[in-house]
């Protein structure tokens, strides 16, 4: 066992590791088995193709020492883990991982305990860690990955460890079931490679020689083969070899029912319950059976060695480790002894581990056993380590079991307790321990964490309904305190008074109290900086970063928000990640069918919080979801009904969020007076009190109950604020969605502006680009280069179809929003509607050349009349990646914006649209495209000219005039450029210019260029 501090003594969960060695060392071979040079060869083939193998088979199949022996021999360094299940915790897997892989690269030995201790999270250290080991060499096997198959957390940290695994180096992974690894990406499947129970069963020879070493030359080995399947243990053990050994189908019986039988019905009672009760230890030595009451083990051990066990020994034969099918049986007999055997010697056991310093295993035997008292003891000192290393799920298991809140604990215990409660947002906890702690503990509370634990309270008092206490328990900080400060910025959410100044995020690795800003920096529209919350800590990028997406969502960076979405929506928490993120991104994507499925989920999770807030923003997502959605009203008064009877009013924010969606609701049905009057509400409040998110949203309901009611004095008014505040917050996203719930704001904005370059314009034209935004996720396999000369890569090879028309299919497909296209429509598109026999052979002919060069899994398929491909996180092509940029970019604003249209326009710069074919499908379908560049480049000339950059603002213009000479926004522009230099003259020549392109067309030139002329010269 290594029991090991860091240098700097800082005793931490992290620095300070217990790790038990017996799970990194490399299995011996199995004295029972054969090499097998078949396998041998298959594992090392597969190791030197793919940087990660999976081998995944039913147990007892050998896969343990199919790998053992292909690695002997082999001139690589070899490291093992073989884990139990406690790893289930991420953060001990990863301390695992770092253990296992130090033995053989030294320089990794410390690499994912300082990015832990640099706050950086479990699964990027693990990347970290990974990439380590550049040039080493390593194969790192980890043996029984399904015991952590339940855990999304630890399932992570391997997969990031996996993702980020160097060339050169390898990882194994043993499992008897398939691992639910996130690769990450398509295209990182093809870093994976995988053996099956089926290579690994034995053949005819293989189970030939196995025989022979039994001394069973009078049996069949193809009888053997057919009964068995070739499973390794049911041949090594002889599961073929007694008359009642199978059923009468001729099947095995099941491997519990021949090991009773004839392996362990041979044995003496004592070694019976010698290998029984000792099967409580991963590896059974004389120490450690001594330890649990086993006085003879010495001869019984030795009386064993003789015997013909599906056990390993060690070399000096004082220590051996069961097959882990051989196990289980021995602990299901185990588990059939009397009630107090089984208490114990799994109480001894718990000793033992608890004297090798394995505190967390011992805990949850003890209390496996019902002794709650002891277990009490050791977890009150290995609760802080387990959330330091943020194992959060496994505490909060311990703190139930042992209801905490109910106990005399220390006040460092339930300084745990608050940060767990924060962490998994389960306020419950912090409001039991409040209403049961005498009132001088606040005092030692205080004294914690420089006063962290007391704003967590105050966190869970808020949340529970009750902001008054929150401010009150506060007050035992002093007034300049930090913490205090931060509750009372939490707290102003609630009342209807301007909240104080804004706190500053901790610029070193930061605390919970960091994520309590986060999310009240979201609530009120403090949007600046959130989207990039940098390495500040876990607490800040892993429980922060439902608010990051919720940010990055806001301000149109949906490609970003979804990115981060799919890489975090494995967490079972934080809660607002699936309750929120989940259903407004789902929505954006037009998948409304996943965001009720979002919502529903969301709704399961917040009942269980005990938190008043989430109860009543579900319920407020709800109401929004059915107005926006399906204009279902009767559904949207039914969930505000609930949302205000479960005390929306008593928090000012969420009030303001009730009379908003109540606003909608009445416009929807024409209800106009009474939406003035409750959005004019829900706009003052927001305006008084600092809270913008959906300012700009009420805003934009109520200059159009304004103007319905014959308000247009103070519609117009409105639609400044509109302006002002879209500006102020960044939230571009935000207002696009309330501007397409009612257009016609837009409309008489536009309308009301002397100019087309004016705001408004700009936001009906973006309105005009509304609709599902298409993003594409990871590196997909599949890519179509359609600017310039169309490009066919497949996993970065080109392939070249024989014939053009399969590009032009592929192309066609690829652009339709459902990836569906029917026979017909085919034909009407690439064949000119020839629905005859000549027409149909030529569609046959493009899709057989088409699939002729994809993978089967990419290329078209056929159901019916109806021809799909895959979605766009595996095939895409460029032209649609570029009019999504656009689209994005439509929800965006200043440097955000800019760097998204410079991005698309110059992917787009190679060519256009399938420049080397053409066909009145591609012709058309160019001709779209380029006008929507066009728009873009005029788009990014004014976006640069608002920005201040004129000399990019002129480019961007004169590139737009050069392609569309009688576009009449760029001489607009132009012309504005050319008066915002200083140069008068060049107005005058600009506009002589712009005159005589217009006589060209036989047209005067506008009014509208004339007055702008007339304004700029004077």
């Amino acid at each position: 066992m290594d029991n090991r501090a860091n240098e700097s003594g800082t005793g931490t969960a992290i620095s300070h590791r217990v790790i038990i060695r017996r799970k990194l060392a490399v299995p011996t071979a199995d004295e029972h088995v054969e090499h097998r040079r078949r396998v041998t060869d298959s594992v090392r083939r597969l190791l030197t193709a793919s940087p990660i193998l999976v081998v995944s088979a039913t147990a007892g199949s050998g896969k343990t020492t199919a790998l053992t022996g292909a690695l002997h021999g082999l001139d690589r360094p070899v490291a093992w883990l073989s884990l139990d299940g406690t790893e289930a915790a991420a953060g001990r897997l990863l301390v695992y991982l770092e253990a296992a892989v130090e033995g053989q690269v030294p320089e990794a030995g410390q690499v994912a305990t300082d990015a832990l201790h640099s706050g950086i999270p479990l699964a990027e250290a693990a990347g970290l860690l990974a990439e380590s080991l550049f040039g080493s060499g390593l194969v790192l096997v980890c043996d029984n990955v399904e015991r952590i198959d339940d855990s999304p957390e630890a399932v992570a940290v391997l997969s990031s460890f996996a993702r980020y695994l160097p060339d050169g180096v390898n990882l194994v992974l043993l499992s008897r079931t398939t691992p639910a690894l996130d690769a990450g990406s398509t295209r990182e499947l093809g870093r994976v490679a995988r053996l099956e129970g089926t290579e690994l069963a034995f053949d005819e020879a293989e189970a030939g020689l196995v025989l022979q070493r039994l001394g069973r030359n009078d049996v069949d080995p193809a009888e053997v083969v057919r009964m068995t399947g070739g499973w390794v243990t049911g041949v090594v053990f002889e599961g073929w070899g007694a008359p009642d050994a199978h059923d009468r189908n001729g099947y095995p019986r099941p491997l519990h029912d021949y090991i009773g039988a004839h392996i362990v019905g041979g044995l003496s009672a004592d070694e019976t319950r010698f290998l029984v009760w000792t099967s409580l230890l991963d590896e059974v030595t004389v120490a450690d059976a001594q330890a649990l009451g086993e006085i003879d083990c010495v001869r019984i051990m030795g009386t064993l060695r003789r015997r013909h066990l599906p056990v390993a020994w060690g070399p000096d034969g004082d220590r051996y480790t069961a097959h882990p099918r051989f196990r289980e049986y021995l602990i299901s007999l185990f588990e059939r002894e009397s009630g107090t055997t089984v208490a114990k010697l799994r109480s001894r056991y718990a000793e033992l581990l608890i004297a090798r310093g394995q505190q967390e295993e011992a805990i949850d035997l003890l209390l496996a056993v019902g002794d709650v008292e002891r277990a009490w003891r050791q977890a009150a000192t290995a609760l802080p380590a387990m959330v330091e290393r943020m194992d959060f799920a496994p505490a909060a298991r311990w703190l139930d079991a042992f209801d905490v809140a109910a106990r005399d604990a220390s006040a460092e215990v339930d300084a745990v307790v608050l940060r767990v409660a924060f962490a998994l947002e389960e306020c419950r906890r912090g409001e039991e321990l409040f209403d049961r702690r005498d009132p001088g503990w606040l005092t030692d509370l205080a004294s914690i964490d420089d006063g962290e634990p007391v704003a967590l309270l105050a966190w869970c008092l808020w949340h529970t309904g009750r902001p008054t206490e929150a401010l009150r328990v506060v007050e035992i900080l002093p007034a300049d305190h930090r913490a205090r400060q931060i509750v009372a910025t939490m707290v102003a959410l609630s009342l209807d008074e301007p909240p104080p100044p804004f706190p500053s995020y901790s610029t070193a690795p930061s605390g919970p109290l960091d994520g309590v800003l986060m999310r009240v920096a979201y609530t009120r529209g403090c949007l600046d900086g959130l989207d990039e919350p940098g390495a500040f800590g876990p607490w800040r990028t892993v429980l922060g970063a439902p608010w990051v997406v919720a940010s990055l969502r806001a301000t149109g960076q949906l490609e970003r928000a979804v990115a981060l979405y799919e890489e975090r929506r494995g967490a079972p928490y934080p809660l607002w990640l699936h309750a929120f993120d989940a259903v407004d991104l789902m929505v954006d994507l037009g998948r409304i069918d996943d965001a009720w499925k979002g919502l529903e989920y969301g709704r399961s999770l917040a009942e269980r919080t005990g938190s008043q807030i989430y109860r009543v923003l579900v319920r407020l997502t709800e109401a929004k979801l059915c107005l926006r959605v399906h204009q279902d009203i009767e559904a949207a008064d039914r969930a505000l009904a609930e949302a205000a009877a479960l005390g929306a009013n008593n928090h000012a924010f969420l009030r303001d969020l009730l009379r908003t969606w109540q606003g909608l609701a009445y416009l929807l049905q024409d209800r106009n007076g009474e939406a003035r009057a409750v959005l004019a509400a829900a706009v003052l409040s927001m305006q008084a009190n600092d809270r913008r998110l959906e300012l700009a949203t009420a805003a934009v309901y109520l200059a159009e109950a304004e103007w319905r009611s014959g308000e247009e004095d103070a519609s117009a008014a409105t639609s400044r604020l509109i302006l002002d505040v879209s500006d102020e917050v960044g939230a571009q996203h935000v207002l696009l969605c309330a501007l397409a719930d009612v257009p016609g704001v837009a409309v008489r904005g536009a309308d009301a502006e002397p100019v087309r370059m004016a705001r408004w314009h700009e936001l009906t034209s973006r309105l005009a680009h509304e609709g599902p935004v298409r993003v594409v996720g990871g590196a997909p396999r599949l890519v179509l280069e359609q600017f310039g000369e169309p490009v066919l890569t497949v996993d970065d090879r080109r392939v070249r179809p024989r014939l053009s028309k399969s590009v032009e299919l592929l192309a066609f497909l690829v652009a339709r929003p459902s990836r569906v296209a029917t026979r017909q429509e085919l034909l009407d598109a690439l064949f000119e509607g020839r629905n005859d026999s000549a027409g149909r052979s030529y569609l046959r002919q493009a899709l057989y050349r088409l699939r002729e060069v994809l993978p089967a899994d990419l290329g078209p398929v056929q159901d019916g009349d109806r021809y799909r491909i895959p979605g766009r996180d595996t095939v895409v092509g460029t032209a649609e990646i570029v009019l999504g940029a656009l689209t994005e970019a439509d929800r965006q604003e200043g440097e955000t914006r800019m760097r998204t249209l410079s991005s698309a326009l110059m992917q787009a710069e190679r060519g256009p649209f399938l420049a080397t074919l053409s066909s009145p499908w591609i012709d058309a379908r160019r001709s779209e495209i380029d006008d929507r560049l066009t728009g873009a480049r005029l788009d990014a000339a004014r976006l640069a000219f608002r920005l201040g950059r004129y000399r990019e603002a002129r480019g961007h213009v004169n590139d737009v005039l050069r392609r569309d000479p009688y576009r009449e926004q760029g001489w607009q522009l132009i012309l504005t450029l050319a008066q915002a230099s200083g140069d008068d003259d060049a107005v005058l020549a600009l506009y002589q210019q712009y005159v005589a392109t217009m006589r060209e067309l036989g047209m005067a030139p506008s009014a509208e260029v004339h007055r702008l002329v007339m304004r700029l010269r004077r």
